[in-house]
């Protein structure tokens, strides 16, 4: 059984000029284990879905089954990291940290005994009292998964969350979120990721779903065939064959929309792989 499925989730939005349908259609599966990235045009409501499958938002049609029950309200079983971090500024790193856990009822001692195990993992040890503004982007950015992460979910989403960070902190936290991923210790084991950055989303993802614009729809998928660890392969061509497949379905994104066709890659069937 999948982990979460995604079915023909429909979304508009209400604006001053009309309404603006944001998703259409939408559907696609995540199975247990599995680290998914999606990438799509902006506006095209990646950000949007996300916060559907988080209980966030609610779709106008279609549904989101979280092994085989509808989401219909957050649950701590899927937690969520968000692009600018939403630290609460008045509340140290642990104290932040400790929000979703008192929100569940966990009694003080034990949410800091909680809290201060995730700020180990993500290695932010010694900053326990620090604010928001006495920590860098990344730092921020390392609170905001110890606080997703604490919940001990099975789903974790994330909204482009190296964008606003410079590249080489980026790449520590890519890394740092892959062996969450992939630690046998924890029971986050499912992650699901917007993505702008095709290179990294070849880089983390078993699989890459490739959105059209605005309505956004699954246009397509590549399935990553590459052996982890993958940094030796980030200056391989095979690693580049398969961000080549992601970029063609995003520039093919007009045609497969008006078609509705989706289109699935692996490393054997790629236009890119047969030049």
């Amino acid at each position: 059984m999948s982990v979460v499925e995604v079915e023909n989730v429909t979304k508009t939005f209400a604006t001053d000029h009309g309404k603006i349908l944001v998703l259409e259609n939408v559907s696609f599966s995540v199975g247990n284990d599995e680290f998914i990235c999606l990438v799509g045009p902006s506006g095209c409501g990646k950000s949007t879905l996300l916060r559907i499958i988080a209980g966030l938002e609610r779709a106008d049609s279609g549904r989101v089954l979280f092994r085989g029950q509808p989401i219909e309200k957050p649950t701590p079983k899927i937690t969520m990291v968000f692009q600018l971090f939403g630290l609460l500024p008045w509340k140290t790193a642990l104290e932040n940290i400790e929000v979703p856990l008192e929100v569940l009822g966990v009694p003080k001692p034990n949410r800091m005994h909680i809290a201060e195990e995730y700020l180990r993992m993500v290695g932010l040890e010694g900053f326990e009292t620090t604010y928001p503004h006495d920590l860098s982007g990344g730092m921020k950015q390392r609170v905001g998964i110890a606080r997703a992460l604490a919940l001990k979910p099975d789903v974790l989403l994330m909204d482009e969350p190296f964008s606003s960070l410079d590249e080489l902190t980026a790449k520590t936290l890519r890394e740092l979120v892959l062996n969450i991923w992939q630690n046998p210790v924890l029971p986050t084991n499912t992650f699901i990721m917007v993505s702008h950055n095709v290179e990294e989303a070849v880089f983390m993802a078993d699989r890459v779903i490739v959105m059209s614009r605005r309505p956004g729809r699954v246009i397509g998928e590549v399935h990553i065939d590459l052996p982890r660890p993958r940094s030796s392969y980030l200056r391989d061509k095979e690693y580049f064959r398969y961000v080549d497949d992601v970029v063609a379905l995003l520039e093919k994104g007009e045609t497969a929309t008006k078609d509705r066709s989706p289109i699935s890659l692996t490393a054997d069937q790629s236009e890119v792989s047969k030049r």
